[in-house]
């Protein structure tokens, strides 16, 4: 609960301190997971200030995850392996820009804090991978998991069609890779078809959901300081 205050505690710094607020459209197209749709009231990005080229820009966007890829675990998966669930990114990048009358253009690179909202296994495709480990025909796994706060970095690209002086419209897509701990311990049962059933301990505690692919926003923006 803590860590989602901290976010709620961000959030509501950058929206005070900004002389620009935007609203988005935002969607994650992520590496071996599903693609992700934002949650309404969809994304609260372009919050920043800017010091003539240099400034930096800050937000949030609440995500709905169908999908997303494990890593160090005893086995691979192409699959993702956790999901569905809620995710809250929460950026801060510095910005490079040059300003125009009517398009304007900057570069984006910093980092991002993450929060999963209630993840799950995703059975289906654990079970799978578990077996093809495993050797065996069928597998049925009781995992529990431990969910922890996540970052990494992200960078990119950002076009504003200026309609006014107080009024843009933004294009966004910016590259992002994050992973959150997220500890799996419990057990899993199965075998081959006609043989007997096996029941192993699983303590996968290093196991990590990882965030990666493409970014891609379509918003407003409306600058207070222009």
């Amino acid at each position: 609960m803590r860590k989602v205050i901290f976010f709620l505690l961000l959030f509501g710094a950058s929206i005070g301190t900004s002389l620009a607020q935007g609203v988005s459209m935002s969607f994650i197209v992520p590496k071996n997971g599903y693609f992700s749709a934002p949650v309404s009231p969809l994304s609260v990005r372009g919050l920043g200030y800017t010091w003539g080229v240099i400034g930096f820009a800050t937000g949030a966007s609440l995500y709905s995850m169908p999908g997303l890829p494990m890593s160090d675990l005893p086995f691979q998966s192409s699959k993702p392996l956790v999901g569905p669930f809620w995710s809250l990114l929460v950026p801060l990048q510095l910005t490079l820009g040059v300003e125009g009358s009517r398009v304007s253009a900057k570069l984006l690179a910093g980092g991002f804090g993450m929060w999963h909202l209630a993840p799950r296994v995703d059975y289906g495709n654990m079970d799978r991978a578990i077996a093809e480990y495993e050797g065996w025909d069928v597998v049925n796994a009781d995992l529990d998991l431990k969910n922890k706060l996540g970052g990494g970095w992200i960078g990119g690209v950002e076009l504003a069609f200026h309609v006014s002086r107080q009024f843009s419209i933004t294009t966004e897509v910016e590259y992002l890779s994050g992973v959150s701990s997220m500890p799996l311990r419990g057990s899993y049962s199965g075998g081959m078809i006609g043989g007997e059933i096996e029941t192993r301990p699983a303590d996968f505690a290093d196991a990590q959901v990882l965030l990666e692919g493409l970014e891609i926003s379509v918003g407003v923006v409306i600058h207070s300081g222009r």
